[in-house]
């Protein structure tokens, strides 16, 4: 089962304890292990089958032994007993906006209602208006919120969602009211996959703000319009909801809508043992007299920055606003300086259209207009990993002379572009752990990118073999896409990462943090288990156009939200270091 599978079934649990009556705290623990488990970058599946689900915060020991019985069995006895009570339909149509458990529970009792295309037909014949408590007025509102979902396409990746609330954003600013705009939650968090949008504001001028924002081009349809908040639907179908408030209280009002829940719950926990209530309006003190509490109010909070200092502890960036440590590391002054998109100084895995004959996947840019490019972003290089060769429609000795003539083009660039082009390639691991081209090859290569791209099914002892043996080759310098996880389509093979790991710090290897939108690959879990080995860590783009290298700021997302360094990242080495670790000039 996929995250999102699981987190709905949670859900639905949830909703049957609130129409059966069950205990508040019981479903709020349901709702909370949902969430967490959505926004989670590695599959939880896979989490359980090397023991780790502790890495999942808010998961409490009940809902781990359940979700044990879950991957060994196929389902859940106590879930079909709790749902079983209920009637199927409730579940089938909850998440329609304004449908919540309880109505969902009377749509499906009163109706019998099975699926959302019979709620749809129930709606615009009239006969969901006639169900006690509901009415004309919300039978609309819910047909509304079917097609809203129907135009949906579940979570979005990240680079998508970044770019959807890039337009937004940079559209908001030209507004004279809007003084600072941010997306918020898991966007500004930068989580691999993003549901709805939201955005805050800081402003002078609430109305004026608002304003700004539902008459933006992008907006299809206003849902609904306050003093503070505003909620629209995109002409594509995604909804945005838009807080504004005033300059005195926007770091609050940020820091209160970017953590994950279980964050902001260990930081209101942490508060109240000083005395203190956190909210999105700022931080108040409470004092008791008697039997009463009073809260007065100590900061508004401008910035983040200031929020964090009344708690006694340092500037935690959004990225690592997961609870999973960086409260106790800030309150410590031990958090990590993660790496900044400023500080990669080159790109380690691009594709050209050097060659027909070349590669099976081509890029679509010249070698020249990849130099062009990356010295337009500041990089002092880049590796021209091009795919290998076809080895069944090539001889050895033509693989050889494609590569040579190629090492000539980038020769002629490197001495005129004032960029180094490292003469690179992405060979394949194959069924086996040998590599796709001989070692007398990839001796005379810059740089090697060593990738699993076939037998994906492999069990986990034969994987790990398969890996261990590419990477224990002398040539291999850096494992790409190491999971071969594609978000949403594929998940990544089973593999023992400790040995991984170990092979890794012996042999000098680097494991690459692979910013292509559907991989982002390593996840941000493994990125934190390397970086505490000592493990070397390179952020690529795995480019196949010049604008696929403006990828790489979400390579680095995922690098901070592993706490990595700069210091663990090769690419933020200058080229004199780069070259002198990978050996460069001796090759």
């Amino acid at each position: 089962m996929t995250n999102l599978e699981i987190a709905r079934l949670l859900r639905k649990v949830a909703a049957a304890y609130t129409v059966l009556g069950e205990n508040f705290f019981k479903i709020q623990a349901y709702e909370k292990a949902a969430d967490s488990i959505e926004h989670a970058t590695s599959e939880v599946e896979d989490l359980f089958e090397v023991g780790k689900l502790d890495m999942i915060p808010g998961v409490g020991e009940h809902i781990k032994k359940y979700l044990a019985e879950l991957f060994k069995k196929g389902k859940v006895v106590h879930f079909d007993l709790v749902m079983g009570k209920l009637p199927k339909g409730m579940f089938e149509i909850l998440g329609i906006p304004g449908i919540g458990p309880k109505t969902a529970y009377k749509i499906a009792k009163t109706l019998g209602i099975s699926s959302i295309s019979d709620l749809k037909d129930t709606a615009v014949s009239g006969k969901l208006a006639k169900v006690p408590g509901l009415g004309g007025k919300t039978a609309r509102e819910i047909l509304k919120g079917i097609e809203e979902v129907s135009r949906r396409k579940g979570r979005m990746l990240l680079p998508y969602a970044w770019s959807l609330a890039n337009d937004i954003v940079t559209a908001l600013k030209k507004s004279s009211d809007i003084l600072e705009a941010y997306p918020l939650g898991s966007l500004r968090r930068m989580v691999a996959t993003v549901g709805d949008i939201d955005i805050a504001a800081s402003t002078k001028n609430h109305a004026g703000a608002i304003n700004a924002f539902i008459k933006l081009p992008q907006v299809e349809r206003v849902v609904d319009k306050g003093e503070h908040k505003a909620t629209v639907v995109l002409k594509n179908g995604r909804q945005v909801d838009f807080m504004v408030t005033s300059p005195n209280r926007f770091g609050a009002l940020l820091q209160h809508f970017t953590g994950s829940k279980m964050h902001n719950i260990h930081l209101r926990k942490i508060a109240n043992e000083k005395g203190l209530s956190l909210s999105e309006y700022g931080i108040s003190k409470i004092s008791q007299v008697g039997d009463q509490f009073a809260s007065d109010f100590l900061a508004k909070c401008k910035s983040e920055e200031e929020f964090y200092k009344i708690l006694g502890m340092d500037y935690i960036p959004p990225e690592l606003r997961e609870d999973t440590g960086e409260i106790e590391a800030a309150i410590a002054h031990k958090l990590p300086k993660v790496v900044e998109p400023e500080d990669i100084k080159g790109d380690l895995h691009v594709h050209s259209s050097f060659d027909i004959e070349t590669s099976h996947d081509l890029g679509e840019n010249s070698l020249s207009e990849l130099a062009k490019h990356a010295k337009e972003l500041g990089y002092e290089y880049i590796a021209i990993a091009d795919h290998n060769p076809s080895v069944s429609g090539h001889t050895p000795v033509q693989i050889e002379r494609l590569l040579v003539r190629r090492l000539k083009l980038i020769e002629q660039i490197n001495s005129s572009r004032g960029i180094k082009l490292l003469n690179s390639i992405e060979v394949d691991i194959l069924a086996d752990g040998t590599l796709a081209i001989s070692d007398e090859i990839l001796l005379g290569l810059d740089l090697v990118v060593a990738s699993v791209h076939s037998s994906f099914n492999q069990n986990l002892e034969i994987m790990t073999k398969r890996v261990l043996r590419a990477l224990e080759n002398p040539n291999v310098d850096i494992l790409g896409h190491p999971t071969g996880r594609l978000i949403g389509s594929r998940e990544g093979f089973e593999i023992d990462w400790d040995k991984i790991f170990d092979v890794c710090k012996s042999k000098h290897k680097a494991l690459e943090i692979n910013a292509w939108p559907e991989r982002l690959d390593l996840p941000d879990t493994i990125v934190r288990e390397a970086v505490a080995k000592g493990i070397k860590l390179v952020i690529s783009t795995d480019a196949h156009a010049t604008k696929q290298m403006d990828n790489m700021r979400f390579g680095v997302a995922v690098a901070r939200r592993g706490w990595a360094e700069k210091t663990d990242v090769l690419n933020c080495l200058s080229w004199l270091d780069f070259s002198k670790y990978f050996r460069i000039q001796s090759r």
